[in-house]
């Protein structure tokens, strides 16, 4: 997967969080009768403990980014399950229905916060060429959870009580929140973004009126009411949107969706989820009221199409990191299309099976089509602003699943005014029929969209049968290239005895050199003519920068700029590789706010301005080599293929790597750039 065994570890832990977080949010409706008994409170009341979460869930993800720009991964994770567990615990004893709608209130409350922050960080961990199979692992999670609550919340219900609900959820929640106590680690340099009271304002009205009224509109005695709260709540957010794009710093960033393939996959997602949620309130109505069947059966009929569905979203995403986008979501639409055919078809006495297997065929396809979507719209986007895009993309799913949820539901009862001479079984099966040929339309819209717009970048051309290896693990890594001109004095030419910054500093005459001084030019002819692979003794860099054990971080920061280089190894007495210090440590080092960015040359004075950052910064550059440089270095040797070169700098996202012999001694460098020259080099040779 491209990560290290202490990222998988933290991978884990965001996972059981965002697992017990969904799987919370379909665990309670099962227990609804129950609870109304033991609390003595009316259907009408109880719903609040779904619609709530929803309401409070939906307020929260707006100021996500800003979350996220202010507190640290640790931070916000952390606080977020000691309020889920503080929430769970009070729902379990709660004497009263007050207490329990906090309980749940400050679980929503986690819910929002955390959830787009798992998402971020696991997409930032994860390299771009293996971001599909990341997002296969969310949908898994969340499109497997929901499957199989209801389920178990019902045999607790019945076997147990209702609040064993809630003592289960607080004893998980604690498990979680001592693992993130002893293995997450802070991720990202998220952008801090200000606290506009307005904006916080115009958000959190505006989507409780919008989402409150489209809940209700079906239900609603007085529909003015109702549409005058989705009227406000239209213009609130609509004002909102325009304060966000003139805030020189604004709260969410939505002009994101000027990106055209984020748009696109935001366009789409919201209209397939529309239809998904809208079609799995339709589907229990129809099997219920129309087919006679039990709820058991129903929640029979569509288990097959969540839990498959679920898997398929993993298959998905592998798949996209393989093929691209176009030749898995087409797939995907067509099998969708199919299943809203399926669902058009059915009739007022169709068997449960076909029912089920329509559903099934719909579920699986746009669970097939969701994540490579997903995926290739975030990656669109540079890694700074992706908490804004999860935060925008889950409020629009939110807003998406309520407006579809609504709509299938008015429209279904049309069926009276549609034939108003049938019996109630038949005009409930025609208003039924209208809801399923409706969601065959929001499919046929969003199969559309994704033909003429869903294009993959195009790679660049392959430089030759030698070198087909080469570009495709190089595209992996494309985009995060940075231009790393090399340097330097040769190893030989160091000096013995001299000082710890003569030990490996690239003078100034020599700092201008660049990567392009490689071995490649001295490849045999007979290789060359006999097509043979190239190896990295062909393209790597024969003149690598380096220092010794005994030089400071002072002589690093300098050595870089001067070579304009983003990391440099360490070498013994004997020349041996011994470590690396990249850029990448430099910045960790000073800290998560403190600097706005890196520009190629590494130029720490110009950027830092903060007394403490500056504090901060001497301390570093009186720090010695070893005290920051990673021990266990990835290296390769001149012998190994270039493809086997590529393959390490693309799963390990690392610009570039120390060349050793087979004693260790560094004997040169290989960067991207080095073999960008190795390929247009094989291209001129041919």
């Amino acid at each position: 997967m491209g990560i290290t065994r202490q990222q998988f570890i933290m991978v884990a832990v965001l996972l059981s969080g965002t697992l017990l977080a969904v799987l919370n949010q379909t665990l309670l409706s099962p227990a609804l009768p129950a609870i109304m008994a033991s609390l003595s409170v009316d259907a009408t009341t109880v719903q609040w403990l779904t619609s709530g979460y929803s309401l409070v869930e939906a307020v929260i993800i707006p100021l996500s980014a800003y979350l996220i720009g202010r507190f640290t991964t640790r931070q916000l994770y952390i606080s977020g399950f000691v309020l889920f567990t503080a929430g769970s615990l009070l729902a379990a004893l709660s004497p009263a229905f007050p207490f329990l709608l906090a309980g749940r209130m400050l679980q929503a409350a986690c819910t929002g916060m955390v959830m787009p922050m798992v998402f971020t960080v696991i997409l930032l961990i994860f390299p771009r060429e293996k971001r599909g199979s990341a997002m296969g692992v969310i949908g898994l999670i969340i499109g497997f959870a929901p499957a199989i609550g209801p389920s178990v919340s019902g045999l607790l219900v019945d076997s147990v009580g209702w609040r064993a609900l809630f003592f289960i959820v607080t004893a998980l929640s604690a498990l979680v929140l001592v693992a993130a106590f002893v293995v997450l680690k802070n991720y990202g340099d998220f952008e801090r973004t200000t606290f506009d009271k307005l904006s916080v304002l115009l958000s959190s009205v505006g989507l409780v009126c919008l989402l409150y009224g489209l809940s209700s509109f079906t239900s609603s005695d007085n529909l003015l009411v109702t549409g005058a709260l989705i009227a406000i709540g239209i213009v609130l957010l609509a004002l909102y949107v325009r304060r966000q794009l003139r805030l020189e710093v604004p709260m969410l960033k939505v002009s994101i969706l000027s990106a055209k393939p984020y748009a696109t996959a935001v366009c789409v997602i919201v209209i397939i989820e529309a239809a998904l949620m809208g079609t799995g309130v339709i589907t229990p109505l129809y099997i219920q009221g129309t087919l006679g069947h039990s709820a058991t059966v129903s929640g029979l009929a569509m288990l097959p199409g969540a839990v498959i569905g679920a898997f398929l979203g993993l298959v998905a995403g592998r798949l996209f990191d393989r093929y691209g986008v176009r030749r898995v979501v087409i797939p995907g639409m067509v099998v969708t299309l199919c299943g809203a055919a399926g669902l058009v078809l059915l009739g007022i006495d169709t068997p449960i099976v076909a029912v089920a297997a329509a559903y099934t065929i719909l579920t699986m396809g746009l669970q097939f089509a969701m994540t490579p979507l997903n995926t290739w719209g975030l990656n669109s986007l540079d890694n700074s602003v992706l908490q804004h895009a999860q935060g925008l993309s889950n409020t629009l799913n939110q807003v998406a699943a309520s407006f579809g949820t609504a709509m299938l539901v008015s429209l279904s009862a049309l069926g009276p005014f549609a034939a108003p001479a049938a019996s109630a079984t038949e005009q409930a099966y025609m208003g039924e029929h209208i809801a399923f040929s409706t969601t065959a339309g929001l499919v046929l819209v969003a199969a559309v969209v994704v033909v003429v717009l869903a294009r993959d970048t195009k790679k660049a051309t392959k430089a030759s049968p030698g070198a087909a290896n080469i570009a495709a693990g190089a595209s992996a890594s494309a985009g995060a290239s940075t231009v790393e001109a090399a340097a330097a004095k040769g190893i030989d030419a160091a000096s013995a005895e001299g000082s710890a910054r003569a030990a490996g500093r690239a003078n100034a005459e020599a700092a201008g050199a660049q990567d392009a001084t490689s071995a490649t030019d001295g490849r045999s002819a007979a290789d060359a003519a006999a097509g043979n692979d190239i190896f990295v003794r062909d393209a790597m860099n024969l003149h690598p920068v380096y220092v010794s054990t005994a030089a400071t971080m002072r002589d690093v920061v300098l050595i870089m700029a001067e070579t304009d280089t983003s990391g440099v190894p360490v070498v013994d007495e004997s020349y041996k590789l011994v470590g690396f210090v990249s850029d990448g440590d430099v910045a960790n080092y000073l800290g998560k706010h403190d600097m706005s960015m890196f520009d190629a040359s590494l130029n720490l004075y110009n950027l830092v301005d903060d007394a403490q950052v500056r504090e901060r910064l001497g301390d570093l550059l009186n720090l010695n080599v070893m005290s920051m440089a990673t021990k266990r270095v990835i290296s390769t040797t001149p012998d190994t293929p270039i493809d086997e070169a590529c393959h390490v700098l693309a799963t390990k996202r690392i610009k570039k790597m120390p060349v050793v012999d087979e004693g260790g001694k560094l004997v040169g460098a290989l960067s991207r750039r080095n073999i960008i020259h190795a390929i247009a080099a094989e291209e001129q040779r041919k």
